[in-house]
């Protein structure tokens, strides 16, 4: 999921993209050395989803999982 991301630092950003109904938004993320991603926003129409691999984000209004 982290291969679309625009860095800055530990800091980047995530291009978010609903494939079902086109709703877009842009995530911020940090993580320190080691540790687990932190999602610092969660843009407006999107919601956070835990996984075993680290945060995921799902179009609120679809419930699909959201695409670079």
């Amino acid at each position: 999921m982290f291969d679309r991301t625009v860095a800055m630092g530990n800091d980047w950003y995530e291009k978010l993209r609903c494939p079902k109904c086109g709703k877009t938004g842009m995530a911020t993320l940090s993580q320190d050395d080691g540790h687990m991603p932190i999602v610092e926003v969660v843009p407006d129409g999107f919601k956070l989803v835990l996984t075993r691999r680290g945060p995921d984000f799902h179009c609120r209004m679809c419930n699909v999982a959201a695409y670079p």
